[in-house]
């Protein structure tokens, strides 16, 4: 086996793949990446028995073929501090011979055969969903997973494929954020109860995106226990167990807009006063009083040490006051995904969970529970 390649485009593809090997495992070689040397291009596998990927790299030169397993630390080191052009790798015997520039490496590998086999995506049942919205379902979603529980049922995304479209939802107990998205199914595609998918999965499949562009169609197939998502021209693969477990019934947690009151308040404006008086909070005091009056959104916090802050924002509003409290982070973590929309709905109603969404984006609905 012989192959050249530009020294960039190798440690692009070869480092995406390295990601998921396994930190530790009793085959070592799970801890290395697979290459698989065609005639026209290579194919970098690797997995940790819960997340497999395959990566595709293209324009390179090969003079014999025969698959190996590269240590991956080693190489990653290599790739980090080396700065020629060209890589070109050469197996002889038990041994990987590389040459970047002047640097000549004698490295022994393990044998291929050991390396469970990573196959590609071949079914004809799947959604299709554009990379740009698959990425904002994702983005809108994994911040309100519960992080600290990984297999636990709420550590992961829902997703779940209808005809329709795209539903991805979270929630750790304390919140809940929705997104509903475009997407088309192929062959009768559809996941009967949803899919829970592990927030490691989710980081290969934004990695992926952005390195085949937005703009590029993604293929999501649920299966045995599993989730596919597959890049336009199978340039990239990822395949991951889902997560076990029963996902609350979400769409009885999303209240009602018919019994709450509407208010209208500008985006930037919220988020800033969110900032500011998030600073004066402390761990004994975390809250954020949001106290909606005649005309005026007052957010008030205070710490017994930092002191006291109140932050005004003008809404057009002319009901009975109703004030509520709550978690700055998660008011935080919320308007990060509204950057470019001017105007959020709030609908609030009295000792109860709060609704947000954007006005130009109905497909997005994100519930706070107030703080005690």
């Amino acid at each position: 086996m012989k192959i050249t390649c530009s020294r960039e485009k190798f440690a692009a593809k070869f480092n995406l793949a390295a990601a998921y090997v396994a930190a530790r495992d009793v085959r070592t070689v799970l801890q290395d990446v697979k290459m698989e040397v065609k005639p026209d291009h290579v194919i970098f596998s690797a997995t940790d028995t819960e997340t497999s990927i395959r990566v595709v790299l293209r324009d390179i030169e090969v003079e014999s073929g025969e698959d190996v397993i590269i240590p991956s630390r080693l190489m990653k080191n290599i790739l980090q501090v080396a700065r020629a052009d060209n890589i070109e790798i050469e197996k002889k015997g038990d041994n990987l011979e590389i040459r970047v520039g002047r640097a000549f490496y004698e490295i022994p590998t393990q044998d291929v055969n050991d390396f469970p086999e990573i196959r590609p995506f071949a079914g004809e049942a799947y959604h299709e969903i554009l990379g740009a919205d698959l990425q904002k379902n994702i983005n809108r979603t994994t911040f309100a997973t519960d992080v600290e529980n990984n297999k636990y049922a709420l550590s992961g995304v829902l997703f779940e494929l209808s005809e329709g479209g795209i539903d991805t939802v979270s929630t750790d107990g304390r919140r809940l954020t929705h997104q509903r998205g475009k997407a088309v199914s192929h062959g009768g595609h559809q996941t009967e109860v949803g899919a829970i998918v592990p927030l490691k999965a989710l980081g290969a499949v934004e990695k992926a995106i952005g390195e085949v562009g937005a703009d590029t169609a993604i293929k999501v197939a649920v299966e045995g226990g599993k989730i596919t998502f597959v890049t336009a021209g199978d340039e990239i693969t990822i395949i991951s167990r889902l997560v076990d477990g029963r996902f609350p019934a979400w769409r009885k947690i999303i209240p009602e807009k018919a019994d709450r009151i509407q208010v209208d308040v500008p985006v930037n404006e919220f988020q800033e006063a969110v900032l500011a008086t998030k600073l004066m909070t402390t761990e004994n005091q975390p809250g954020l009083i949001l106290t909606f009056k005649p005309g005026n959104l007052e957010i008030r916090a205070s710490g017994n040490q930092s002191g006291n802050v109140i932050y005004p924002v003008p809404i057009a509003y002319d009901r009975d006051e109703i004030q509520t409290k709550l978690d700055p982070n998660f008011l935080v973590d919320f308007l990060r995904c509204f950057s470019g929309a001017a105007n959020l709905s709030i609908y609030l109603k009295e000792n109860s969970s709060i609704l947000f969404e954007a006005q130009q984006d109905d497909d997005y609905a994100y519930i706070l529970m107030p703080l005690a």
